[in-house]
């Protein structure tokens, strides 16, 4: 038997409700005439991962093979691109469709049970988001380094040496951060990049000025 499961979430910043992405919800099944086995809301920080939202992380671990996770919002799935897509790709592995009402395709619910379809449009939309990732990471680096140029430029002293962040360092911090690497501690990290402890924590504090 398939559960339907609608899923919401809302920042512990925001002011806001999950009313707004209920009531979304509710008419896109009506329309479609089916019904919600389960509505699960989060209200977290938009930096926790998914797999640490208590209620998220609990219909996961519930959800099997064939049910359907219904969102307003693909990015309500993840708290960046890479953390959707490593979802989209665990949550694909174990059988289990997502529909996302923000997404062309992936928001059409006659294609839910067309497998071959509807696994060739995750697929897409998994490279579109990587896609996306990859520039998002390297427009960081880009402002960073642009940022410490033009306060170089200004006679603004930057420490000794002056410090730039290598070209992959955004993307493995986040993988770090993430906890894609397990346990490793702060000096296991640094020494997987090659880099001293302390260069580590200098790049950290520089990545940090500008993403925060």
């Amino acid at each position: 038997m398939t559960n339907i499961i609608g899923y919401m979430r809302v920042s512990t910043k925001d002011r806001q409700t999950t009313d707004r992405q209920e009531l979304t919800l509710k008419d896109y099944a009506k329309r479609n005439g089916f019904t919600f086995d389960k509505l699960v809301s989060d209200k977290v920080s938009g930096t926790i991962k998914a797999n640490n939202r208590f209620e998220y992380a609990k219909i996961k671990e519930n959800m099997r093979s064939g049910d359907i996770l219904v969102l307003t919002d693909l990015d309500r799935l993840g708290r960046n691109a890479d953390d959707v897509i490593r979802e989209l790709k665990e949550l694909k592995a174990n059988n289990i469709k997502v529909v996302a009402l923000d997404m062309p395709y992936l928001n059409e619910w006659n294609r839910v049970n067309d497998n071959s379809m509807f696994d060739m449009v995750i697929d897409i939309v998994i490279t579109i988001k990587a896609h996306m990732a990859q520039q998002e990471r390297e427009k960081i680096v880009s402002r960073i380094n642009q940022g410490l140029a033009v306060a170089k430029e200004r006679g603004k002293k930057l420490g000794r040496p002056r410090v730039t962040l290598p070209d992959n360092f955004v993307k493995e911090y986040k993988k770090f951060s993430n906890g894609e690497y397990g346990k490793m501690t702060a000096s296991g990290f640094a020494k997987m990049l090659g880099i001293g402890r302390a260069t580590l924590y200098k790049y950290i504090e520089i990545y940090k000025s500008v993403v925060d």
